[in-house]
């Protein structure tokens, strides 16, 4: 950035962080520059523009969406506050510090769209027409766009005083967040803090067939959680590829736009816990901590992290996270039959509190859910509700049902992984037919 472009930047107080983003500094820059220097400074922030509208799917004003992009990922005081539900404080120095700053970008913006204008590079700042548009199945991506082109549609925003796009951006912080948690419905931990999943699994509720009891309860669960009253943490509990995992996932798109995020914590991850918890109890959403395949080995000590937090640590578990996990063993502790009798107890002197603290850990989960595997019938209908999500023909019930439950004896019984992948090998197999 040049130096005036560097000076200019710098006159931001609270949203500092967007001032390292590139488009950003070139818009800067381009509004300091002149002479020679404007016209390079242009054909960079054109470049820039160019690659970020394709990539995000931007149209239009990209450079102005571009701008919203950035304020509503910046994690800031004003942000933060919000987010965790404060109100504008319009009397506030905080919120007058905001109302500046945004003043600050839109007479930026203004500059530096008249300089890409002067350049003859208007098109790629103002109204910029994308190429082909690619198929996403997050739908996202596509929100957030919808979103940024109806903040940059209102004309209070647009012509207005930073004051209107300062009460706008609370309501935003408040609805979705702020940073990353406003941009992804999944996350995983790197050790530090959350990053988002970017190729998330997109199930939705609709697209899940049975286990009714098993969804209505976790459905309410989740429900009471989100209005912000107490609620159990779970465990999913059952035969493998009868979906649990799935149903959790799709809790996470379901009810992204009421504030729930979903972190992934591996088994091996669990010693991180306390800090996983003071980063969620930090921000203004609610999270669901979700542990797939929870199971311990007898020689395993890990699970003494979990069993803790969830109910008797002196470190209480924050109330914007709740714990949901899935096992195929309903005592997610490898018992042996030693554990049973008193007389083959060989290392612990009082065999019953063994038993009882390796049992201890799933009635810490004040809701267990079963998932036993479907019967034939219930397997049918879940291969039939996943042929007509696919467009798979069943010209023939009887033998397509046929091919159906043979499929399930020569791989791994009746489940609803069983039944996806017998879709998909039908699907190689009309592929292979029209081709």
């Amino acid at each position: 950035m040049g130096e005036k472009g560097v000076m200019m930047g710098r006159n931001l107080l609270v949203f500092k962080g967007i001032q390292t983003d590139p488009v950003i500094m070139r818009m800067f820059e381009l509004a300091a520059a002149s002479g020679t220097e404007q016209e390079t400074a242009a054909v960079e922030l054109a470049s820039l523009l160019v690659d970020r509208a394709e990539r995000f799917g931007l149209t239009g004003r990209v450079l102005e969406e571009w701008i919203w992009h950035c304020l509503l990922g910046d994690v800031n005081a004003f942000s933060l506050y919000t987010e965790n539900g404060g109100a504008s404080g319009e009397e506030s120095s905080l919120f007058h510090a905001v109302v500046r700053d945004l003043e600050t970008l839109r007479g930026t913006f203004l500059s530096a769209a008249e300089a890409m204008k002067a350049a003859g590079l208007e098109e790629y700042a103002l109204r910029y027409v994308g190429g082909v548009p690619r198929e996403d199945e997050r739908p996202l991506p596509t929100q957030r766009a919808a979103r940024l082109k109806s903040l940059c549609a209102d004309p209070s925003l647009t012509d207005g005083s930073g004051m209107a796009a300062a009460l706008r951006l609370a309501e935003e912080y408040r609805a979705y967040g702020c940073g990353i948690l406003a941009q992804y419905p999944m996350f995983r931990w790197t050790g530090t803090s959350f990053a988002g999943i970017d190729h998330y699994d997109t199930i939705r509720m609709d697209d899940l067939v049975g286990y009714t009891y098993q969804k209505e309860s976790l459905i309410a669960n989740t429900e009471s959680f989100l209005r912000g009253n107490e609620a159990n943490n779970v465990l999913l509990a059952g035969a493998a590829g009868t979906g649990k995992s799935s149903m959790i996932k799709a809790l996470a798109n379901e009810y992204f736009d009421r504030g729930l995020r979903l972190l992934e914590v591996g088994k091996d991850q669990l010693p991180q816990l306390p800090a996983m918890l003071a980063a969620a109890a930090a921000r203004g959403k609610r999270f669901i901590f979700f542990i797939d395949d929870l199971s311990f080995e007898d020689f395993e000590v890990d699970y003494k992290y979990i069993k803790s937090l969830l109910e008797g640590s002196v470190e209480k578990k924050p109330g914007n996270v709740l714990f949901y996990a899935t096992s195929n063993r309903r005592h997610i502790i490898q018992q042996k039959w030693k554990d049973r009798h008193a007389e083959q107890y060989d290392q612990e002197v009082h065999g019953l509190e063994a038993m009882n603290e390796k049992l201890s850990l799933s009635q810490r989960f004040g809701l267990t859910l079963t998932f036993p595997a479907p019967s034939q019938k219930e397997y049918l209908a879940i291969v039939h509700h996943m042929a007509e999500q696919a467009g798979i023909p069943m010209d023939d019930p009887v033998e397509f049902d046929k091919a159906a439950v043979r499929w399930s004896m020569e791989q791994k019984g009746f489940s609803g992984r069983t039944a996806r992948q017998f879709i998909l090998h039908c699907q190689q197999n009309q592929d292979a037919k029209n081709s």
